[in-house]
């Protein structure tokens, strides 16, 4: 199996300096080092030129020069981004391809010419036909998109054929789900359970010919998850798989498909297409809606500050000093970063230092504008009047503040926290579920459990046993992601054999433990009633 290995690095260009010292030091500076080790390995690196000059400004040469070294022995390949990690698909045009040769100059100037990318990574992997033609006018050879992005109708082919835009010149490359969430969820931390765990895709024919296109964000290895860098360094050292870069697929012998692209993020679901009243498949309704939600109010007050300040910005080009309006500029670069929109989502993000934030940054590009703060960014605190253009600004911040607080204040926003959760004020699993079917997942969550001991990796064994400890108890409404649904993550289920094919004396003391009767509490099922269930049901 060939195994595109995508790694995105990101920080945002004003990161707190010990918050960047410990992910620098629990996750990047061991994934380079380990890659170093690996002159066999091949992984592709998506870094945006934001964090390579704060990593730079901050003195992280041995990490930098890592980076400069995989580049030059072509161990990795460099993608192109956003230099300040802006959502692409609701921007400008002219304000995407900006943001792309912003990125592609400090890449350049720090890791040298080594940095040389032909593919390219969309922030959130937003995409959509605006991004793509800019992206291909650019002359990127390959672009990263969701799963969901392809069409229903050609998922059977990811992973067997290489794809290009229907509209244009560029190839795409989908990010298969299922993969990249079994490495990332830590549900699997060796590689032969990995293989394991996907053997119904290598039998599907996405054998030795097929390949795989993981997108993972890099700090998952190490500091999200400690230690979890353990498992992509026994991935990339298994003999059964194969990590390959993204352009060297291209040109192989693999059949090429035109598609149309479905506007989406890695974010995204299936349903995201079908909830409006046409059933539209191509529909963008939803696809942004962390970003842009027509139903949010400070959505529609930051995009409205966003567009007032670009008019701004293109009114004053010709009247101001080139000074001042390139600090006004450099200003704007970093204000479209897309932090402040997704934290305002409320979809469940939130953060109000992060709104304020946002919006605080844009004000600062109309100060500098209106004359109302010098070139270096400082306040002129002597101004006995706002001009209009400033007042404006300034309304637009209140109004995005005054919101937030009032959401903060009113509860609303610990509503929309239960509303989105995908189990709370439900009813537990266990008074969901058919009987049969509980047992069934008892035995297979057992089976997970006992399979991490056997590996002697007892941490995930206790996860899998405090996860049946919820089923039990009916205190899996608490959880973000459902018990239930991190099962499905790390194998298709049922695995094992139907629940009453079982011997009762092939079943553990442990399992007869979380066993509902067939119509009863879990616990209460014995060898008699096991039995007679049998029997009714045979």
């Amino acid at each position: 199996m060939k195994w595109v290995n995508f790694l995105h690095f990101y920080q945002p260009h004003n990161q707190q300096k010990d918050i960047l010292n410990r992910i620098v030091h629990e996750s990047y500076l061991p994934i380079v080092k380990g890659l170093l080790e690996r002159p066999k390995a091949r992984t592709v690196i998506n870094i945006n030129g934001a964090l390579v000059r704060l990593l730079a400004d901050e003195g992280y040469d041995e990490l930098l020069e890592g980076f400069r070294t995989l580049g030059k022995e072509g161990w990795a390949e460099f993608t192109g981004s956003a230099m300040y990690h802006a959502f692409l698909p609701l921007i400008p045009k002219e304000e995407i391809k900006r943001q792309i040769m912003l990125n592609d100059a400090a890449n350049k100037e720090v890791l040298g010419n080594w940095y040389s990318p032909v593919g390219f990574f969309s922030p959130e992997m937003g995409i959509n036909s605006r991004v793509l033609d800019v992206v291909s006018e650019l002359g990127y050879k390959w672009i990263g998109a969701s799963e969901v992005a392809l069409p229903p109708e050609k998922k059977d082919l990811m992973g067997k054929s290489l794809f290009v835009d229907s509209n244009g010149d560029i190839d795409i490359f989908f990010r298969n789900k299922r993969v990249s969430s079994l490495i990332l969820s830590a549900s699997t931390r060796r590689a032969g359970k990995f293989l394991e765990e996907t053997t119904d895709l290598w039998g599907s024919g996405v054998g030795e010919n097929g390949h795989w296109f993981t997108v993972m964000d890099a700090e998952t290895f190490g500091h999200h998850r400690i230690g979890h860098e353990k498992l992509l360094f026994d991935l990339l050292d298994d003999s059964q798989i194969e990590s390959v870069l993204a352009k060297d697929l291209l040109g192989t012998n693999l059949s090429v498909e035109e598609v149309e692209i479905r506007p989406s993020t890695w974010t995204n679901s299936e349903q995201d297409f079908w909830l409006d009243k046409e059933h539209t498949k191509k529909t963008s309704g939803r696809s942004f809606i962390l970003w842009r939600d027509p139903t949010n109010p400070i959505h529609k007050l930051q995009w409205d500050f966003v567009n007032y300040v670009l008019g701004l910005l293109k009114e004053k080009e010709e009247t101001l000093d080139s000074a001042t309006w390139d600090k006004a500029r450099q200003l704007m670069d970093k204000a479209l970063a897309s932090d402040q929109f997704w934290w305002a989502s409320t979809n469940p993000w939130w953060s109000l230092e992060m709104i304020e934030q946002g919006a605080f940054q844009l004000k600062m590009v109309a100060a500098v504008l209106c004359g109302f703060a010098d070139s270096s960014g400082e306040v002129f605190t002597d101004k006995e009047q706002l001009p209009s253009e400033m007042t404006k600004a300034e309304n637009y911040y209140r109004k995005i503040l005054d919101q937030a607080f009032e959401w903060q204040r009113s509860g609303y926003i610990r509503q929309k926290h239960l509303d989105n959760s995908s189990t709370f004020m439900k009813k537990p699993f266990k008074e969901r579920a058919p009987a049969e079917w509980y047992n069934q997942i008892a035995l297979e969550f057992e089976d997970q459990m006992q399979k991490a001991a056997d590996d002697r990796d007892f941490e995930l064994a206790i996860k899998w046993r405090d996860a049946l400890t919820k089923l039990r108890q009916g205190t899996d409404i608490y959880d973000v992601l459902h018990v239930v649904d991190e099962l499905w993550s790390a194998r298709s289920i049922p695995e094992l054999k139907p629940f009453l094919e079982h011997d009762w004396s092939e079943l553990s003391g442990f399992s007869k433990e979380q066993f509902r009767a067939f119509s009863g509490e879990v616990g209460e099922l014995d060898k008699e009633g096991f039995e007679d269930w049998k029997k009714r049901r045979s």
